[in-house]
């Protein structure tokens, strides 16, 4: 393919040979990618033969960048993989893989096979983003709806907030505050206690009259339990979003027969979301089990170094140790998810 520059007129009569053949026939006559044809077939319509005709491209010297065949395969290889994900996350995950294309040309190539560009919803009022400082230190729990044919189920999340990693989850017919208690016991022992614990005041979360199950759990545990409030830093956005990302790139993409169908569907996802998904909310490269597990210095260090970090296996299940101090001054000792509570010696030496 040549790279050339050309004329409005010459890219109009690419579009005209585009429309009595086939866009990749016109666009190999013209020696240019495929993609660059269903560019101008878009501006062409927004704009009008006219507007068109008169339109003054920038930095006409530059010329058109050249997508290679090896490049638009590493795209839409990934993107079959993962049907749910925008150009934004396809471009993350092939950086990660060393394959480097910008974000506007993984958009063009999936644009000219068929995606669809989601249109985003505004938010009113500012917004103020809040963040942990660590891994364990806050976790954000909330239940997600969905049918399977006519029947109404349930997956809880909990999600540590510092580094989005999903501490435990389940797919549930009916909710209650046993399972819920289940999938908090079940995170702290394969990783460690939270200090806190952010919900919606939901059943489940929470009792207008007394104190429920679940609250009782969370105190006589040592677990702070805090209740999002509508417009305030600390709220279950990431929860939330990580609701919405099961739910475009599972849910919507899948026709589930059976809850096991289902549920075997959901481990694979939360598998590969916590160690293979890069997640933009921790800086775009990054998967959620490298930072929850303090690995990213390492990674980002290894990219910048052209290291090949997608056959690096990292053989880590659960933090192993994790220091909680309660509103008492004592501290608990957590090794491999279980508690060892520290005092102090008359020496003034601490002891298990």
């Amino acid at each position: 393919m040549n790279k050339r520059n050309f004329t409005q007129k010459e890219k109009i009569a690419v579009l005209k040979g585009a429309k009595k053949t086939t866009v990749r026939y016109a666009a190999k006559v013209a020696g240019i990618h495929y993609t660059t044809v269903y560019d101008w077939r878009r501006q062409y319509a927004a704009m009008g033969k006219e507007a068109f005709l008169v339109y003054q491209v920038s930095k006409p010297g530059r010329g058109i960048k050249q997508i290679s065949p090896e490049k638009e395969h590493a795209v839409l290889k990934e993107w079959k993989s993962n049907p749910g994900f925008g150009p934004g996350q396809i471009r993350n995950q092939l950086r990660r893989q060393r394959v480097t294309i910008s974000t506007t040309s993984v958009r063009k190539i999936m644009q000219a096979n068929g995606y669809r560009i989601k249109k985003k919803k505004s938010r009113s009022g500012g917004s103020h983003r809040f963040e942990a400082s660590r891994p364990l230190e806050l976790a954000q729990m909330d239940i997600l709806e969905f049918y399977i044919n006519k029947l109404k189920v349930y997956i809880i999340l909990l999600l540590d907030d510092y580094s989005r990693f999903i501490l435990g989850w389940n797919l549930l017919e009916k909710t209650s505050m046993d399972e819920v208690i289940k999938v908090v016991q079940s995170a702290v022992s394969r990783y460690g206690k939270m200090e806190e614990v952010l919900t919606d005041r939901g059943f489940v979360f929470y009792s207008w009259h007394g104190i429920n199950r679940f609250e009782k759990y969370l105190e006589m545990t040592g677990i702070d339990h805090t209740h999002a409030s509508a417009h305030h830093p600390r709220t279950l956005g990431k929860v939330e979003a990580c609701n919405k990302n099961i739910k475009y790139e599972l849910l919507k993409q899948h026709y589930f027969l059976t809850v096991q169908a289902a549920r075997s569907a959901v481990e694979k996802w939360v598998n590969s979301y916590n160690y293979q998904r890069t997640h933009q909310g921790i800086g775009g490269l990054l998967v959620p089990a490298e930072r929850f597990h303090g690995q990213a210095d390492q990674v980002l260090s290894n990219l910048g170094q052209g290291v090949d970090i997608t056959k690096e296996k990292f053989d880590i299940e659960r933090s192993i140790f994790n220091l909680v101090l309660n509103s008492h001054g004592d501290l608990t000792f957590y090794f491999m998810g279980k508690p060892i509570h520290l005092t102090g010696g008359h020496d003034g030496r601490v002891k298990a």
